[in-house]
C-alpha cells in the first residue's frame, strides 16, 4: 500500500494483560469513508466489540484516536478523542480532548491506539518510537493525575513525552471519572476514565512523536496565515485569546437571556454576580495551555496562587456546573474545586450536577444531614464542595452512590428523588439552558452521546435581540438565513439545528477544535477543506466535510441502538417540560411536550431516519455505511 500523507494508515489493538498487537492497516477509502475521532471510534466499536458488553468489563474497548487530520501542527489540529462505551449510558462514550496530546498521539505512528482486556496488575502502556510496551505501575496506583503525569515523564528520560492518566476516580471506577492530558486538561464526560481504570490501566504514555509529511506544505500554511489573520477580527476568537477565554462565562449570562441554570435549574443565573465577572478571572489568570500549532490560546490556567500550575487549567463548563448550578459564587473556591477535580480525574460537570442533585434532595427532606456524614449540603454552602467532590473520588460513605451518576443514584434512594436527577440517558445535564435555547434542547435529546454544551452553536448567537452581531453573516454558508427566537421550536429551527450539529458533528469526526471552527469562528469550512487536502493530498470540498458529520451521527446512532438505547431515550429531564423559567425577558418559557416531540420527529425525517429514529437503509447506503446495516 502506497504511504498515505498526513496519516498513519494503522490503528493498534493491544490486548491485556500480555501487550499482545494487532495492527489494522485499513486502507485509503476506508479513512476517506471514516476519518477519524468519534467515527472512527464508532467503526471500532461496531466491528471489533459485541452488542450487550459490560463498559467496565475487559471487553470494552478503550479508543485514543486521532484522525487523517488531527495532529498536525495548523490551526484548530490539536485535539483527539476517546470513544468507548459509555458505563453512564450504555451507549457510545465520545469525550475530545486538546492540548499536547493529539500531536503526540499522530506522531506515535498509529491512528488510534485502542485496548482491551485488563490488566492483572495496575499498569501503564507506553509507546516509543512505535514500539509498545507494558509497564508495571503499582507505584502510581493512587496518586493524583499531575505527579503521575510528572513521574512518567522523568522515567521516559526525555523531553518529548505526553501523558494521559487518570486518577484515583477512575481507579476507584466512578462512572464519571475522566482522563487528564499531563495533568492539565480533562477528556471529560461519559466515563472514560472509569473505563481505563476497569482495565487497570493507570497511563498512556507516548514518548517521541514524527509526525507524517503534508501532501503540500503551501496550501497547510495559507491556511495558517489566513487563521492567524482572521482570529483578529473575529468577535468570538478575540474573546477566547484576550480575555480569560470561556473559563469565564457566568457574566455573559444574565436574567434577561435566561442562558445558564442555577442550583440545579431551580433557576437562572442573574447577572448580579461579580466575584464570577470575566475581571475577577483575568486577575487569576497566570498562563496557558498551549495547543500545538494553533494560536488562539483557548485554554487559561487560572490559579488563586501566584504560580503556574498545570492543574487549574478550566474551560467554561466548569465555572457553571461548580459555581452558580451548586450556589457556588466564591471564585476562589470555584478555581480550588476545578483543581481538585483535575487532580482526581473527576468529570467536573457530572461531579456538579450529582452534587446538585444531592443538594435539592437534603433540602425536600429526601436524604438527610446524617446520610452525607454530617455534612449541611445546601445551594450556597460552598463548605460541603471539596468534602463531597473527595467523597466521590473515594467512593465514601454518600460519595458511593453518587459516583453511580445521577440516574443510578436516585434509582437507590427512590422517594421521588428522579425529579432531581437531571440527566439524559443516563448522562449529566451540562448548566446551558435548554428552555431558552431550543437547538440545545434538541441536540441535549437527540445527539448520541447525550448533553454536551458544544452540541451546536448556542441559540443565543442567533437570537432576533441578543447574540454575537457576525453570527448570521458566517452561518448563511449553512443554509441560516434569518434570526429565530431563542426560545422558538418549530420544523425551521429544526433544520437549523440540523447544519449547526452537522459541522460541529464533522467536527468531531475530523478532531478539529469546534472553538477555532466555523460556522463563527475563524476556520471556515473552505478553510477545513482545504487543511484536508493539503495535508492528505485528496482532492475535497466543505461537502465531504459536512459527509463526515452525518456519517459519524448515523453510525453513532446504530451502536446505541444495537446496545439497546431506542426514540424513548431522546427526551429531556421533566424539569424543562413542567417548570418555566421564573423571571426576565423569557419569564414563562417552557418545553411543550408536543412540539418538542413533533420537532424530534422532524429531525428524524430531516436525517433520513424512520419514525423510531432508526436510520433507513437508503440513507446508509448513501453514506457508505450499507455494512453496518441491522439484519
Amino acid at each position: 500500500m502506497t504511504k498515505p500523507y498526513g496519516y498513519n494508515g494503522k490503528i493498534a489493538l493491544i490486548d491485556l494483560p500480555d501487550g499482545g498487537l494487532r495492527v489494522l492497516e485499513p486502507g485509503e477509502d476506508w479513512y476517506r469513508i471514516h476519518g477519524g475521532g468519534g467515527l472512527l471510534g464508532a467503526a471500532l466499536l461496531m466491528t471489533e466489540t459485541r452488542p450487550g458488553l459490560d463498559a467496565l468489563g475487559p471487553e470494552n474497548l478503550l479508543i485514543f484516536t486521532s484522525s487523517v487530520v488531527a495532529g498536525q501542527l495548523a490551526p484548530g489540529l490539536a485535539r483527539f478523542s476517546v470513544v468507548c462505551k459509555s458505563p453512564l449510558t450504555g451507549g457510545i462514550a465520545e469525550t475530545r480532548c486538546e492540548g499536547p496530546f493529539g500531536s503526540f498521539l499522530k506522531g506515535s505512528g498509529f491512528d488510534a491506539i485502542a485496548v482491551r482486556g485488563r490488566a492483572t496488575i495496575p499498569s501503564y502502556i507506553q509507546v516509543e518510537d512505535g514500539a509498545i510496551r507494558v509497564v508495571e505501575a503499582r507505584e502510581l496506583w493512587g496518586m493524583d493525575t499531575l505527579a503521575t503525569a510528572r513521574k512518567l515523564k522523568a522515567a521516559a528520560g526525555r523531553e518529548d513525552v505526553s501523558v494521559a492518566a487518570i486518577g484515583v476516580a477512575g481507579e476507584n471506577l466512578v462512572r464519571y471519572a475522566s482522563i487528564v492530558v499531563d495533568g492539565s486538561i480533562q477528556a471529560m464526560r461519559m466515563g472514560v476514565g472509569a473505563v481505563m481504570g476497569s482495565k487497570k490501566l493507570k497511563a498512556l504514555v507516548l514518548v517521541g512523536s514524527s509526525l507524517p509529511p503534508l501532501a503540500d506544505e503551501e496550501v497547510v500554511e495559507r491556511v495558517r496565515q489566513a487563521f492567524a489573520r482572521d482570529i483578529e477580527t473575529n468577535t468570538l476568537c478575540k474573546f477566547q485569546k484576550e480575555d480569560p477565554g470561556f473559563a469565564a462565562y457566568a457574566d455573559l449570562s444574565d436574567v434577561e437571556t435566561a442562558y445558564m441554570g442555577r442550583d440545579n435549574y431551580r433557576g437562572t443565573v442573574d447577572h448580579s454576580l461579580p466575584s464570577l465577572a470575566r475581571d475577577r478571572f483575568l486577575e487569576h489568570c497566570v498562563g496557558m495551555v498551549a495547543c500545538p500549532g494553533c494560536p488562539n490560546d483557548c485554554i487559561k490556567i487560572i490559579d488563586a496562587g501566584d504560580r503556574v500550575d498545570p492543574s487549574s487549567a478550566i474551560h467554561q463548563e466548569v465555572t457553571a456546573s461548580l459555581g452558580p448550578n451548586v450556589g457556588n459564587h466564591d471564585l476562589g473556591l470555584l478555581l480550588e474545586v476545578n483543581k481538585a477535580c483535575n487532580l482526581l480525574g473527576l468529570d467536573p460537570v457530572s461531579t456538579g450536577f450529582s452534587i446538585s442533585f444531592a443538594m435539592e434532595c437534603l433540602e425536600a427532606g429526601i436524604i438527610t444531614k446524617a446520610g452525607l456524614g454530617g455534612l449541611d449540603a445546601r445551594f450556597g454552602n460552598n463548605a460541603v464542595l471539596l468534602p463531597l467532590i473527595k467523597m466521590i473520588a473515594s467512593r465514601e460513605g454518600y460519595g458511593d452512590a453518587l459516583a453511580e451518576g445521577v440516574r443510578r443514584a436516585s434509582a437507590r434512594i427512590g422517594r421521588g428523588s428522579e425529579r432531581f436527577a437531571l440527566h439524559v440517558k443516563g448522562l449529566e445535564m451540562v448548566s446551558f439552558e435548554p428552555r431558552t435555547m431550543t437547538n440545545l434542547a434538541l441536540g441535549y435529546a437527540t445527539a448520541p452521546v447525550g448533553p454536551r454544551y458544544d452540541i451546536c452553536e448556542h441559540d443565543w448567537d442567533y437570537d432576533v435581540t441578543a447574540g454575537w452581531g457576525h453570527t448570521l453573516e458566517l452561518s448563511r454558508t449553512l443554509g441560516i438565513l434569518d434570526r429565530i427566537p431563542m426560545q422558538y421550536v418549530g420544523p425551521d429551527k429544526v433544520r437549523n439545528y440540523k447544519a449547526l450539529n452537522t459541522i460541529w458533528s464533522a467536527c468531531d469526526a475530523l478532531d478539529i477544535c469546534v472553538f477555532a471552527s466555523a460556522p463563527t469562528r475563524a476556520l471556515s469550512l473552505d478553510m477545513m477543506a482545504d487543511l484536508v487536502a493539503g495535508i492528505t493530498g485528496w482532492k475535497t470540498s466543505s461537502w465531504e466535510i459536512m459527509r463526515f458529520g452525518e456519517r459519524r451521527n448515523h453510525l453513532m446512532r446504530l451502536y446505541n441502538l444495537r446496545e439497546g438505547l431506542t426514540a424513548d431515550d431522546d427526551t429531556l429531564p421533566s424539569r424543562f417540560f413542567e417548570e418555566p423559567i421564573g423571571q426576565g425577558r423569557l419569564k414563562g418559557s417552557v418545553l411543550d411536550r408536543d412540539s418538542f416531540g413533533a420537532a424530534i420527529r422532524s429531525y428524524y425525517a430531516m436525517m433520513g431516519w424512520d419514525g423510531q429514529g432508526i436510520p433507513l437503509k437508503e440513507t446508509l447506503l448513501d453514506q457508505h455505511l450499507e455494512s453496518y446495516a441491522p439484519l
